[in-house]
């Protein structure tokens, strides 16, 4: 069987019909009104495609823009901006911008400085670590979250270990996780439940506009620490919390841990 010829390019490069290559290194930037199937995608400047890029690694200096799916074997490495029509899938995707996917975004590890935003689902198999905020018009699963800018979803939050946030939330659905930390910086809300079996709500030091967080109901089978709440209900076997909370339903029945 032979051997897929290589694409190497000194300046920008125009592809003008479907292409494979076993490996593409471009010093310019690489556009395309059709898809790219490559073992290696090295690119000095910007990807445009209008169609789907397939590759085992992607390396990117400048942004990325692509109208189908981004399919990644291994890493994802871009040095700008992302902006996805389809859905991402990669092992480790490592942003250096923003990164935006119309289809849904689907790895193992995320790391974003820039913002992280998804018209569908976020399924992270471990860590998310993403400054500039963490959206999500669906749900959101990872082993652990770290997002600087705050944290959107239309759906639910489901994560095994802890979820640090900093900025604002707003969650259609629950959030479910091992420890929840959350530094408030402006309103913020949570429409379901909040159940973790350890929390610690307050607001953030820098905040520069009224802060507090709106939750249905928290659920926590340890002590917890709160402030800048408003909660329907809390259900804990105790709790510390400061004089800028709102409780609707006193403290006063036993906690049951499997409410």
């Amino acid at each position: 069987m032979s051997k897929k010829p290589d694409l190497r390019a000194l300046a920008g490069t125009v592809l003008e019909d479907d292409a494979d290559f076993d490996e593409v290194h471009i010093l310019g930037g690489l556009e395309s009104n059709h898809s790219l199937n490559a073992n290696l995608v090295d690119v000095k400047g910007s990807i445009k495609l209008h169609g789907s890029l397939w590759t085992h690694r992607l390396k990117v200096y400048g942004g990325l823009r692509i109208d189908a799916d981004v399919i990644v074997e291994m890493d994802m490495d871009i040095k700008g901006g992302s902006v996805v029509g389809g859905k991402i899938q990669a092992r480790d995707l490592d942003a250096s911008g923003g990164v935006q996917a119309k289809e849904g975004i689907k790895v193992t590890n995320l790391t974003v400085k820039g913002g992280t935003k998804s018209n569908r689902h976020i399924e992270v198999e471990e860590k998310i670590d993403s400054t500039g905020g963490l959206t999500a018009f669906g749900n959101i699963s990872a082993s652990e979250i770290k997002s600087v800018g705050g944290l959107i979803a239309e759906g639910e939050v489901k994560v095994h270990g802890l979820v640090d946030i900093r900025g604002k939330v707003e969650v259609g659905g629950d959030i479910e996780c091992e420890e929840f930390i959350f530094k408030i910086s402006s309103p913020s809300f949570v429409n379901g439940k909040i159940r973790a079996n350890k929390i610690t709500i307050e607001k953030d030091e820098n905040a520069k506009m009224e802060s507090f967080l709106r939750v249905t109901e928290i659920v926590a089978p340890n002590r917890i620490e709160i402030d800048y709440v408003i909660a329907e209900r809390i259900i804990c076997p105790k709790m510390k919390a400061g004089q800028n909370c709102r409780i609707g339903e006193p403290l006063d029945k036993e906690y049951d841990p499997e409410y």
